[in-house]
């Protein structure tokens, strides 16, 4: 389904990064601006560019914006009541505000893929055959902030991943030089991905519908090699050799 008002809104200026996403749309809602302003921006969004079907809804992607109770309450007075939206994830790297929103029976996590309704994946003989099997997606040099990778396949990047660098990847990630931006391995229902950074700096990341957080005053593999995996659906670390396992804490902890 098109939404055309996508590209006029980024036009205009209103700071807000829209995504097209398998469960509708995500908002990326700036942090630098108050809270009112916030607010003013989201109003003046027409509704026409929230439509969607049935089974589709909007996620709000906070970053790591404090959330105060009025906040909340006012979007959901002023945009989910207000505008009729089907909000189906509230996202937020801060702790306080993803209690808040659990707190409020509000889900803190983005839908899975539901493969039933997509593709099955073919055998990797079959997907061979036909020429299926996502490309890897290699990056020569270093990711800049606002540089984005989408791909159903592998991604590697032979440099630095700096701040404000996105990569969303079907399959597994390797970043040879420092990762500092958001990573989401697995962005398409697969669970068998691995995220590995030269040097760990960031304070998200993302294995399939797992959302974790790293605090870089707690974190003991801060700045260092690391090998993310998702185990018996929990996300584990290695650091440097990868010999000593430990659980990531998911969901609105620190690691």
């Amino acid at each position: 389904m098109k939404i055309p008002l996508l590209n006029k809104l980024r036009r205009t200026g209103t700071q807000i990064k829209l995504e097209r996403t398998h469960y509708g749309i995500k908002f990326y809602l700036p942090e630098a601006l108050s809270e009112d302003e916030l607010l003013k921006l989201l109003v003046r969004i027409p509704p026409s560019a929230y439509k969607l079907p049935e089974e589709q809804g909007v996620a709000l992607d906070f970053s790591g914006r404090e959330c105060s109770r009025r906040l909340i309450l006012h979007m959901l007075n002023s945009i989910v009541w207000e505008k009729g939206i089907r909000v189906v994830s509230w996202l937020s790297g801060s702790e306080e505000s993803r209690k808040l929103f659990k707190a409020a029976g509000l889900s803190v996590t983005e839908p899975p893929l539901n493969l039933s309704d997509a593709k099955k994946p073919e055998s990797p003989e079959t997907s061979h055959e036909h020429n299926h099997i996502p490309a890897l997606k290699i990056v020569y040099g270093s990711m800049r902030s606002g540089h984005k990778v989408d791909t159903e396949g592998d991604v590697l990047v032979w440099g630095h991943m700096n701040p404000g660098a996105e990569i969303v990847a079907g399959g597994s990630v390797i970043v040879a030089g420092k990762l500092l931006g958001v990573v989401h391995a697995g962005g398409y229902g697969r669970t068998d991905v691995f995220v590995w950074a030269g040097q760990f700096e960031t304070p998200q990341v993302r294995i399939a519908n797992k959302l974790c957080f790293a605090d870089p005053k707690s974190t003991t593999c801060w700045r260092k090699s690391v090998l993310i995996t998702l185990e018996d659906g929990t996300p584990v670390i290695r650091e440097n050799k990868f010999l000593q396992p430990r659980k990531l804490e998911q969901e609105g902890t620190n690691i």
